[in-house]
């Protein structure tokens, strides 16, 4: 119920905060235009049509539409920054956010936190791969993302990956690693897999953990070109003994 619960607290808020910041204002606006149209064409005093008018609003709980305006103010207005022309005033106003002393040190982190819970864009995981980290002997999981930044590539050679080392038992939290490509280990994991193991920490094992293709070398990395396993020819290492239901 907990996803729920915490749905209902965020819609609740998010009301509370426009009513409260745009609709009481809306509202403030209207009565006032409403009161003055009022005077214009059948005379009387502004402040008791105003009283009367508030009334209303409050008797007839027409104070909805305050927040009802504020949400179709908010929502064109997020047309127009859509457009180019939006885009382009936008940029202008983003660029004296940052220059703006003390705004300047927040803005840009806040974009940053709302930018990733927000965008449609997410980061796509073109395979699952082992690698040798955080040290030589050591093997962990990880998610290839592609090629490295350009500026690194060009410092360390152009066959330098990027490679997500997730962190269990949370996968969306880990490091971002630079490597030689030779060095990564092609796994036919899917995602889903890889994520059950590294959020059980190792207790769900996919059934074909032990599948792996060959890195660029043609051999995984540390083992000895002809190294095999049993005489039988299987590439597989040997299975541990499965215990049986009845058992467990």
């Amino acid at each position: 119920m907990l996803p729920s619960l915490l749905s209902l607290v965020l819609i609740i808020k998010g009301y509370q905060f426009i009513n409260k910041y745009v609709g009481e204002y809306v509202n403030w606006a209207i009565i006032r235009l409403v009161a003055y149209a009022q005077v214009w064409i059948f005379r009387g005093e502004v402040k008791s049509r105003i009283m009367s008018l508030e009334y209303i609003w409050a008797e007839w709980y027409l104070y909805i539409g305050g927040f009802v305006i504020a949400i179709s103010l908010i929502y064109f207005f997020g047309i127009f920054l859509a457009s180019f022309v939006g885009r382009w005033i936008w940029r202008l106003v983003e660029a004296f956010l940052n220059r703006t002393p003390i705004v300047g040190q927040v803005y840009p982190h806040v974009k940053q936190v709302t930018d990733f819970f927000l965008s449609d864009k997410h980061l796509q995981y073109s395979q699952v791969v082992a690698l040798e980290y955080p040290r030589k002997g050591i093997w962990s999981l990880g998610l290839l993302t592609g090629e490295a930044p350009k500026n690194v590539r060009d410092r360390l050679g152009d066959d330098i990956v990027s490679v997500f080392m997730p962190s269990s038992p949370t996968p969306l939290t880990g490091y971002v690693v630079c490597t030689k490509r030779s060095e990564v280990v092609e796994l036919t994991l899917s995602i889903e897999e890889a994520f059950r193991f590294i959020i059980s920490g190792g207790v769900l094992k996919p059934s074909k953990i032990l599948d792996a293709k060959t890195s660029a070398r043609g051999q995984l990395p540390g083992r000895k070109a002809g190294q095999g396993e049993a005489s039988s020819g299987n590439s597989r290492p040997k299975a541990t003994r499965s215990i049986p239901r009845k058992e467990l």
